[in-house]
């Protein structure tokens, strides 16, 4: 009996051992559990405290206008996307790219950056902090396009003015498909127009200053435009002759930018309707003879003296400097009235600085501040029908105007089109005015326009045959207009953690 008592207590002993291991196993699987619940809920919060702190640097890099004021625009918009001010705080500061320098708010250039700390409950291990750190260096870029009358013409939709109908013609394009070019809203992406043209192999980052002298023709750089374009292109065949496979001119006659400095233009593109509009023009300065003839009543040849400029710029840090320059088409035009005097006129012309872009959010308070300038218009009128007063030629002009600190304020989020029109001075009225006033110096026009009739009928319809020029061309005296079609503020706050 004591020998089964004992064996009892051995194997009593035993078991509550035995429960005593399995109770602590259970315990320590209960334990490592919570331990990969807490840690998995930690790597789960620091997650979404991370997407927080990304979002709200983008916004306030975006926003750098307004350091000032404390960022609230950046810390409204994380609000917005998840952050809870009960278990959540967030410091936004101006810093030195790249590093953890901060700077007051005074100072901010083009990083801001952005500490979220959030307090975890972690099971039973307590509550943890969890703090995400991200930073963004804005580099907003606008482009558009810098145009004559002509080119607001195309934007209304009014269909192809006589003058564009006729580019479009010399340069043997279907006019319907060169209508629907002109037209295209989709952008180009300019590091992409690099690769396809070889100015750039793959991987390589856009270098704006090797892709503004690069030489091609209006066919190579079209084909390369509708290739990135892809499906979404207009239905246009280029025809391989012509002016606009043979006339080359290198990508900066119709692309302006300024390339010094630390200007970054990741990103950067362009409107396919605009690069279709300025390369047209391009190849239209390489007609030869008398240019493009357009028969309106009086015949006019038209030769087309410089295209028109697309231009992107990119923010600087310090505001008003000039950040791109770019320039009207510009245009000459002759015809002969009653054929009796011959008149040359040089219309369109002039420029556009943009001189800063201030990036606001929301991004329908951005604008981009520009100056403005007209190319004088002048003209020449030779009289062969009166050799004999040797002065046959009569010259007249206009001169200039401008405008300056224009703001083309409210672009919305995403970006839209939108234009901006600039009438220096009306300038027919002007001229006419400067050519009857020469006219009247000559020594004795005035008895020889008693005798002849019809050279003071040819006189007579000079006023009418100004206007007839400008109408076909599309043209007000003048006039510059500006085309903003993108301008992208928010999109291009980079990350750089």
């Amino acid at each position: 009996m004591p020998n089964f008592n004992a064996q009892l207590a051995i194997a009593k002993a035993r078991q509550r051992g035995a429960m005593t291991i399995l109770t602590i196993f259970i315990m320590l699987m209960a334990v490592g559990a919570f331990g990969v619940l807490g840690l998995g809920q930690i790597v789960w919060e620091r997650e979404e405290v991370q997407r927080i702190a990304d979002l709200a640097a983008k916004a306030a890099a975006s926003d750098i206008d307004n350091a000032s004021n404390g960022f609230q625009a950046a810390r409204d918009y994380a609000q917005r996307n998840g952050l809870d001010l009960d278990t959540d705080s967030i410091e936004i500061n101006c810093n030195v790219q790249g590093t953890d320098t901060l700077l007051p708010a005074q100072s901010c250039q083009q990083s801001a950056l952005v500490r979220v700390t959030r307090e975890v409950p972690a099971a039973f291990l307590g509550s943890e902090p969890v703090v995400a750190v991200a930073e963004a260096t804005v580099l907003p870029f606008i482009s558009g396009i810098v145009g004559t009358n002509l080119l607001a013409l195309n934007l209304n939709n009014s269909g192809l003015s006589p003058l564009l109908s006729a580019v479009g013609t010399e340069l043997r394009l279907n006019l319907l498909g060169f209508e629907g070019l002109l037209g295209s809203n989709a952008q180009v992406d300019l590091l992409e127009l690099g690769v396809e043209l070889g100015v750039f192999g793959a991987g390589e980052q856009l270098d704006m200053a090797r892709l503004l002298n690069t030489e091609v023709s209006a066919a190579q750089l079209l084909n390369a435009a509708l290739d990135i374009v892809g499906p979404d292109a207009p239905i246009v065949t280029i025809p391989g002759n012509g002016p606009i496979d043979t006339v080359d001119f290198l990508l900066s006659d119709i692309l302006a930018t300024d390339t010094n400095g630390n200007s970054q233009f990741a990103g950067a593109s362009v409107r396919l309707g605009n690069l279709a509009f300025a390369s047209s023009f391009a190849a239209a300065t390489g007609i030869g003879g008398n240019g493009i003839r357009l028969n309106l009543g009086n015949t006019l040849n038209v030769s087309v003296l410089s295209p028109p400029q697309l231009f992107v710029a990119t923010k600087r840090n310090s505001d008003g400097a000039v950040i791109a320059t770019a320039r009207t088409e510009q245009v000459a035009v002759s015809t002969r009235i009653s054929g009796l005097l011959e008149l040359n006129v040089e219309v369109g012309g002039g420029s556009v600085e943009i001189k800063d872009i201030d990036c606001r959010l929301p991004q329908s308070d951005s604008a981009v501040l520009v100056d403005l300038e007209s190319t004088p218009l002048s003209a020449a009128l030779r009289l062969p029908s009166l050799p004999l007063l040797g002065r046959p030629t009569v010259n007249a002009n206009v001169g200039s105007g401008s405008a300056n600190d224009v703001s083309m304020a409210g672009f919305p989020d995403p970006v839209v089109t939108t234009s901006y029109s600039f009438e220096a001075s009306q300038g027919v009225g002007n001229l006419l005015t400067n050519l009857n006033s020469e006219i009247g110096l000559l020594g004795g026009v005035l008895n020889v326009l008693a005798t002849n009739p019809a050279l003071r009928n040819a006189l007579g319809l000079l006023g009418g045959s100004l206007d007839e020029i400008l109408g076909a061309l599309g043209l007000e005296a003048n006039e510059v207009v500006v085309q903003v079609d993108n301008m992208d503020c928010f999109n291009t706050a980079v990350l750089t953690r």
